[in-house]
C-alpha cells in the first residue's frame, strides 16, 4: 500500500503534483569538501557558480542583489532528516507525511519568490539574464536531486522488477523540476555564447544541463516541453 503527498507544480500555484511518500532526502545537505567558481560536478550553490568578477558584480541592479539574497537563502535552507537506513515503507511513508511534507512546502515557497526576482532581473540587463538562467537551472536542479536520491523499500530488497518499477514512479516526480532546470540552463549557454565575459557562464550551463538525467520530450530546438498550461519563466527565453 502506497500513500501520497500532493506538491505544487514548479509555475503553477494552484495546479499540484502526486509524489510517492517513501521518499528519502538526497545527499545535498551532507559535507562536500572544496567548492571552486565554475564548478559543474560540484552540487547545486551559489558556491559553484563562475564568478561576476568585480566589473560584473559592480554592475549588477539593486533588482540581481536582491534575487542573489534569494537564492542564497533558497540554498541554505536545510534538507529534511532522513529516515532510518533500511527503512520499510510503513516508516518511510511516515517520514514523508511529516519531515518530507514540510520541507517541500517551504523549499518551493522559497525557490518561488526567489526565481521571480530573477525573472525580473533577467529582463533588465542581458548579462543578468545569463546569470539567472544558471541560478533557476540550480535551484530546481537542488529539489530534483533531493527527491531522485530515493532508497528503495527494504520490502523490495528481493522483488527487483517492482523495485525498478517504484524507481521510476518516484524519478517520475523529480520531472516537473527537471524541465525547468533543462531549459534554464540551456537558455543561459545559449545567451552566453558569444558574449564578452559570459564564456565560462555559457560553458557552466552547458555541462550542467548535459549533466541532468536524460529528457522524455525534447523539441526540434533543443528544448524540452512544458505540459500543457505551463508557461516558461522569463529565464528560459533566448535572445539575440
Amino acid at each position: 500500500m502506497t500513500s501520497f503527498i500532493w506538491l505544487k507544480r514548479p509555475l503553477q500555484s494552484a495546479g499540484a503534483v502526486m509524489l510517492a511518500a517513501s521518499m528519502a532526502c538526497g545527499g545535498t545537505q551532507a559535507g562536500h569538501g572544496t567548492v571552486y567558481d565554475g564548478d559543474a560536478s560540484a552540487r547545486p550553490s551559489m558556491e559553484c557558480l563562475p564568478t561576476f568578477g568585480d566589473e560584473g558584480r559592480r554592475g549588477l541592479s539593486e533588482k540581481m542583489r536582491f534575487a542573489l539574497t534569494l537564492a542564497d537563502e533558497a540554498f541554505d535552507f536545510p534538507g529534511p532528516h532522513p529516515p532510518p537506513s533500511g527503512a520499510a515503507l510503513a516508516e518511510l511513508q511516515q517520514w514523508s507525511e511529516s519531515d518530507l511534507r514540510q520541507w517541500l512546502e517551504q523549499k518551493s515557497q522559497m525557490v518561488q519568490a526567489a526565481r521571480e526576482e530573477l525573472d525580473s532581473a533577467s529582463d533588465e540587463a542581458h548579462d543578468q539574464r545569463v546569470y539567472a538562467g544558471a541560478i533557476v537551472g540550480l535551484m530546481y536542479e537542488d529539489v530534483a536531486r533531493v527527491l531522485m536520491d530515493v532508497p528503495t523499500p527494504r520490502e523490495l530488497s528481493d522483488e527487483p522488477e517492482i523495485a525498478e518499477m517504484y524507481q521510476d514512479v518516484v524519478r517520475s516526480q523529480a520531472e516537473p523540476y527537471l524541465v525547468h532546470s533543462r531549459n534554464a540552463y540551456r537558455a543561459c549557454r545559449l545567451n552566453g555564447e558569444g558574449r564578452e565575459g559570459l564564456g565560462p557562464w555559457s560553458r557552466f550551463c552547458g555541462e550542467r544541463g548535459g549533466a541532468l538525467p536524460a529528457a522524455s520530450e525534447v523539441d526540434v530546438t533543443g528544448a524540452v516541453q512544458l505540459e500543457s498550461g505551463e508557461s516558461a519563466t522569463s529565464v528560459e527565453v533566448i535572445r539575440e
